[in-house]
């Protein structure tokens, strides 16, 4: 844990730094902290492109799922258990391909669900 303390207070400091008048204690508490999500389908997926905030788990929960269910109508069906970080891995994958030449690097063990995740992230 010494690690996770280490970036939340680095983090925190730098927020406070360069973003002095607004308060994000919330996000880097060490119980419970607030998500900081931003993707580009935080409106839903098959709306215009909106690069914004997605307050809570559940609102990015139910995004994803819904893009899950349209994926799965549309090609294989992928039966994907979507908790917290495949979420967020899903939010970061998005944003990262949405970009111009944009690609990322996937590590992890196999089974992990670095494809079943790239999927679903192209396809929002």
């Amino acid at each position: 844990w010494s690690d996770l303390q280490k970036y939340r207070f680095l983090a925190s400091e730098t927020a406070k730094k360069m973003f002095g008048k607004y308060n994000f204690q919330r996000y880097f508490q060490d119980k419970s902290p607030e998500p900081l999500v931003f993707a580009p389908f935080s409106h839903g997926h098959q709306e215009e492109p909106c690069y914004d905030q997605i307050h809570g788990f559940d609102e990015l929960s139910r995004l994803l799922i819904a893009a899950l269910n349209d994926y799965n109508e549309t090609f294989a069906s992928m039966e994907l258990v979507l908790f917290e970080d495949a979420l967020r891995h899903v939010a970061k994958i998005t944003r990262v391909i949405r970009n111009s030449s944009g690609h990322c690097l996937l590590v992890g063990v196999g089974g992990s669900g670095r494809q079943s995740l790239s999927r679903l992230g192209a396809f929002v």
